[in-house]
């Protein structure tokens, strides 16, 4: 076969013309796209072009589509956002209360919540989610009739059940979407590749598409070791791009705290404080028979954050001035010596763990071989609580 002459020399050597030519001859045995020709394909991608691409300024504002939130000034519909949290911070809960409020209808704090039904995929850890949801019925004293919210449990390809889940949803409108977690229906090898978690992001965002026009919700793990300030997805930096707001939370010594890091498409809002309670269900049982206990998340507001608070320095300092009379007792000693029992008759020994990790890190107590030490700054706590009287409350 005769060769060709290079584009370049054709051009030069017998002029535009006959580039030309060669380009027309060439097209009509270009492969086919999707069973159309390269010609059909960009006649069809010709005719989706606008009529007009320069717009006036009136033109312009004329687009504009008023914000159409599913949470007042936080989260709007149409919008995908990950939730990103240690394990243990409370993402699932926070979830879990927010499907039930859309279903309700119900205020969170005092943000108006559009009222919806809602799409769960329990991708993680589905017995779990069933365990959590029966406990938030019960603080809603709802039943499950009562909840307009459809479940997914197990582990699928969003590539494999798009369809599917469309066709399922189509005659439900939808107003979130809950993805519980990202890292369980990631389809492919390599967390870190920006290609394969934008693609990733991307088959997640095709969830708004639904009937309905969902918010969507996507629960993430921060990089392992994550602190406060470096909460953001796991994986490639195309994930957090792909999304409108990474919400994320910090848990402090009263409560969990929700904001957002990284980015936010929106005005900004004021943080939002939860409790993370746990409560049991008379459905939770072991084969035993014995109660299982679960976590729910209840949104505070500022007056119950504030009691917190001080119920929680109250802890704090009973905890120091009984460290002060006993250094060497145990927590499950010092928690029955303060009264703290639970429901069962045991000590409460974490209350009295969480204050004393609090007085550590505030540098009131130390490590010392037989238990604990007051130091010189929680000395001079003790003089002051001497003058102030403590609560005996239990």
């Amino acid at each position: 076969m005769k060769e060709r002459p290079d584009i370049n020399d054709t051009l030069c050597g017998e002029g535009l013309n006959a580039v030309r030519a060669r380009h027309d001859r060439a097209s009509k045995f270009k492969p086919k796209i999707n069973g159309q020709s390269h010609a059909s394909t960009a006649k069809a991608e010709h005719a989706a072009m606008p009529a007009k691409l320069a717009l006036t300024s009136a033109e312009f504002v004329a687009g504009f589509t008023p914000p159409d939130y599913l949470v007042e000034g936080l989260l709007q519909r149409r919008f995908l956002y990950s939730i990103t949290a240690s394990t243990g911070t409370g993402k699932t809960a926070i979830a879990l209360l927010l499907a039930a409020l859309v279903s309700q209808g119900s205020k969170l704090g005092k943000l108006e919540v559009a009222k919806g039904r809602v799409l769960y995929f329990a991708g993680e850890n589905p017995d779990d989610v069933r365990m959590r949801w029966l406990a938030e019925m019960q603080q809603f004293a709802l039943t499950p009739d009562d909840m307009d919210v459809y479940f997914v449990p197990g582990v699928f390809k969003f590539s494999e059940i798009g369809q599917r889940i469309h066709d399922e949803m189509a005659t439900h409108e939808l107003a979130l979407v809950v993805v519980d977690t990202s890292a369980a229906y990631f389809e492919t090898d390599d967390e870190n590749s920006n290609t394969q978690a934008g693609t990733h992001a991307r088959r997640l965002r095709q969830l708004v598409q639904l009937e309905g026009g969902p918010t969507v919700l996507v629960c993430c793990h921060p990089v392992k070791h994550a602190s406060d300030d470096n909460l953001l997805p796991r994986g490639g930096g195309a994930f957090l791009a792909e999304v409108d707001g990474n919400l994320i939370c910090r848990k402090n010594d009263t409560a969990v705290e929700l904001h957002w890091l990284g980015k936010f498409r929106g005005p900004d809002f004021a943080p939002l404080s939860f409790l993370l309670k746990t409560v049991t269900h008379e459905r939770l049982k072991d084969t035993k028979g014995r109660l299982i206990p679960t976590v729910v998340a209840q949104i505070l507001t500022e007056e119950g954050l504030r009691d917190l608070t001080a119920r929680t320095r109250d802890d704090e300092d009973r905890v120091l001035l009984s460290i002060g009379e006993n250094p060497k007792l145990t927590q499950r000693e010092r928690a029955r010596e303060l009264g703290w029992l639970m429901r069962n008759g045991d000590p409460y020994q974490m209350r009295v763990k969480r204050s004393e990790a609090t007085l550590e890190v505030g540098k009131l107590i130390a490590k010392a071989r037989d238990g604990w030490e007051v130091t010189e700054r929680g000395k001079k706590e003790l003089k002051r609580l001497a003058k102030v009287p403590v609560s005996n409350a239990a």
